[in-house]
């Protein structure tokens, strides 16, 4: 049965409700079930709502959207979180946002968050929501993952791909990442960015290296070459883990 997303927004400024009001209705694959400008009566009214996604303000009075995300029951809805602070939306990929927008909202920059969200969500593609799985006993909900992180660089938020990350160099209270046609800096230590990494794709050599597995080129001794020529050595305590990681692609 095809539907639109049911959008919930979360939102005290009423310029802000206004506008992003205005927006939902633009987009046909988007559903305005309800307006709250109120975060804990949004908090206990959201669960009988169904909904699909969450415009959720970050600024508001007594609740706040971090707040509202640290203490909502998971998995949750698709949530976008929308600021007049970028540093404060930060946070909120600790809680799985799928984006965070920006005031004052431009209506491409929303439509973009949108597409973050259908792809996210495939089913979201083509406006469907399928029907509900019949519960089983004892069975997990599964965990829905992005396929990047967020980082400050240079004074603002950049999207990074998983897929576009070659290596991480430590430098100090620094990180510098490699991607295939450039490098970022951001302030970040090795332990946090390995932490948001996926564990199967990406691979700790040395205290001050971090690689991706698909570009691991060659592996020689202690020595790994990766698709972009750097040559790294692994360090002593990390030889049997690199090792073990690599052996479970070897074809014998």
């Amino acid at each position: 049965m095809q539907s639109s997303l049911r959008c919930v927004i979360i939102e005290d400024e009423p310029l802000a409700q206004e506008l992003l009001e205005k927006y939902v209705r633009r987009v046909p694959s988007l559903q305005l079930i309800a307006t709250f400008d109120d975060a804990i009566e949004a908090f206990e009214q959201l669960p009988a709502l169904q909904a699909d996604l969450i415009l959720l303000d970050i600024n508001m009075p007594e609740m706040t959207g971090i707040e509202f995300l640290r203490a909502y029951p998971t998995p949750h809805p698709a949530v976008i979180l929308t600021t007049a602070n970028p540093n404060h939306a930060l946070d909120g990929f600790d809680f799985g946002i799928t984006d965070y927008l920006l005031k004052p909202i431009p209506f491409d920059r929303f439509l973009k968050a949108i597409g973050r969200v259908k792809e996210r969500f495939p089913q979201a593609k083509a406006g469907i929501t399928p029907p509900s799985p019949p519960a089983v006993a004892d069975q997990p909900a599964p965990e829905l993952t992005n396929e990047f992180i967020y980082l400050k660089t240079d004074k603002k938020l950049e999207q990074i791909r998983f897929d576009d990350i070659i290596m991480a160099e430590a430098l100090g209270d620094y990180i510098k990442i490699f991607l295939p046609d450039r490098f970022v800096v951001t302030n970040l230590t090795m332990n946090k960015l390995t932490e948001n990494l996926p564990a199967d794709r990406f691979l700790r050599i040395n205290r001050s290296f971090l690689v991706q597995l698909k570009h691991v080129k060659t592996v020689e001794g202690n020595s790994i070459v990766l698709t972009n020529g750097r040559d790294l050595v692994i360090g002593s305590s990390y030889r049997d883990t690199v090792k073990d990681q690599i052996r479970r692609w070897l074809v014998a």
